[in-house]
C-alpha cells in the first residue's frame, strides 16, 4: 500500500493506526420515555386548552367577569322592583283601610240622620194627634218605630211603640199593617210582611221578626195603624232600610 508520501506501508499497520466512529442508535428505554413524555405533554396542553374554553376566555367568548357584573346589575334592578312592589302594597292597603273607614262613618252619619228623622216624624204624628184638626183624629200615634238585629242575630227585628195621644179614657184597637218596599230583578215591588192586632189604653210595644221575602233587596218598611174604629183616622209611617 502506497502512502500519501508515496512510500510502501504495510496494509495492516495502516488499518491499526486509523480511528474509528461507532455510531449507535436509540434504545428502546429511551424510545418508551420519549413516548411516555410526549403523551403527557399532550395530555397536559389538551386539558389546558379544556379549561381553557369551559372558562369563557377565548376567542368569540365573553368574560365571565362581564357576566357577573350584568348579573349584578339584573339583580339589583330586580331589588329595586321588588322594593317598589312593595312601596304600591303598602298605599293600597292603606287607600283601602282609609276607605273603609270613610264609608263606616258614611253608614253610621246616614244612620243617625235616619234615625233622627224618624224620630221627627214620630213626634210630629204624635203633636198632630194632640192638635185639634178638622179631619177625623187618631186614637193612636206611633211613638218609637226602628229596626234592629234580633238576638240570634240572622234576622231584623221590628220595634214599634203605640201611645195613646192625650188623656186615654177607653180602650183602642186595630190592625198593624207591615209592608216591605223594594226591588227584585230591577222592578219596584211592595211586599206584605205580616198583620197583627193590637188593643190598649196606655201604651203598647210590640217586637217581630222579619222574614224578608227571597231575592227582594229591601228599601223602605212602612207601618199602618188601623183602627177599628172606622171613624178614627188611620196613621202611616215609614222607615229607610238598611236602618
Amino acid at each position: 500500500m502506497v502512502g500519501r508520501d508515496g512510500k510502501l506501508v504495510n496494509k495492516d499497520l495502516a488499518f491499526k493506526d486509523q480511528a474509528f466512529i461507532v455510531i449507535r442508535g436509540i434504545g428502546p428505554s429511551r424510545l418508551r420515555m420519549f413516548l411516555v413524555f410526549g403523551v403527557l405533554v399532550l395530555g397536559l396542553l389538551g386539558w389546558g386548552l379544556f379549561e381553557l374554553g369551559r372558562s369563557g376566555i377565548g376567542v368569540g367568548v365573553t368574560n365571565p367577569l362581564s357576566n357577573m357584573a350584568t348579573l349584578r346589575r339584573a339583580i339589583d334592578e330586580r331589588d329595586v322592583i321588588i322594593t317598589d312592589l312593595r312601596r304600591q302594597v303598602a298605599e293600597l292597603d292603606t287607600l283601602k283601610v282609609a276607605q273603609d273607614r270613610e264609608r263606616q262613618e258614611l253608614a253610621q252619619s246616614i244612620g243617625e240622620l235616619q234615625a233622627e228623622v224618624a224620630r221627627q216624624r214620630q213626634q210630629l204624628e204624635f203633636y198632630k194627634g194632640i192638635v185639634a184638626t178638622t179631619e177625623a183624629p187618631a186614637n193612636v200615634a206611633i211613638r218609637t218605630l226602628r229596626i234592629d238585629n234580633s238576638r240570634a242575630g240572622s234576622r231584623p227585628l221590628l220595634r214599634l211603640s203605640l201611645v195613646q195621644p192625650g188623656n186615654p179614657q177607653n180602650v183602642v184597637s186595630g190592625m198593624v199593617i207591615v209592608t216591605l218596599e223594594g226591588a227584585r230583578a230591577g222592578r219596584a215591588s211592595r211586599y206584605p210582611l205580616f198583620e197583627t192586632a193590637y188593643g190598649f189604653r196606655y201604651f203598647e210595644n210590640l217586637e217581630r221578626e222579619l222574614v224578608l221575602p227571597p231575592g227582594v233587596t229591601p228599601e223602605r218598611l212602612t207601618v199602618e195603624i188601623r183602627p177599628a174604629d172606622r171613624a178614627m183616622r188611620a196613621v202611616v209611617q215609614s222607615v229607610l232600610w238598611p236602618p
